[in-house]
């Protein structure tokens, strides 16, 4: 079994050493099977990491989930979801075959 406060600690520490994406991979570890997301703020730090490494569409998704578990503790996730309003997917609607 594993320690809550043991993963959140390396991961801390994998995102201070810009390991953006190990550091997914733990948090996405320890939001399986986990409904509340812990209060919203493990989507907070997924929606952060993936913002780091440039997956805008994985960002908004976390931060909206965190929102969702916590609009009132998560501040920065609704305005990472302000932020990244431009995130659509019209691109790819817009087509000549359609």
């Amino acid at each position: 079994m594993y320690d809550f406060n043991d993963l959140e600690r390396r991961a801390r520490q994998l995102i201070a050493e810009g390991a953006f994406a190990d550091a997914i991979r733990i948090y996405l570890f320890m939001v399986d099977g986990d409904q509340s997301l812990d209060g919203g703020y493990l989507g907070w730090q997924l929606g952060e990491c993936y913002e780091k490494i440039g997956d805008v569409y994985a960002a908004k998704y976390w931060h909206g989930r965190a929102v969702e578990e916590n609009p009132d503790v998560r501040l920065a996730s609704s305005e990472a979801r302000r932020r990244l309003h431009y995130v659509n997917i019209d691109a790819l609607l817009n087509s000549e075959d359609t």
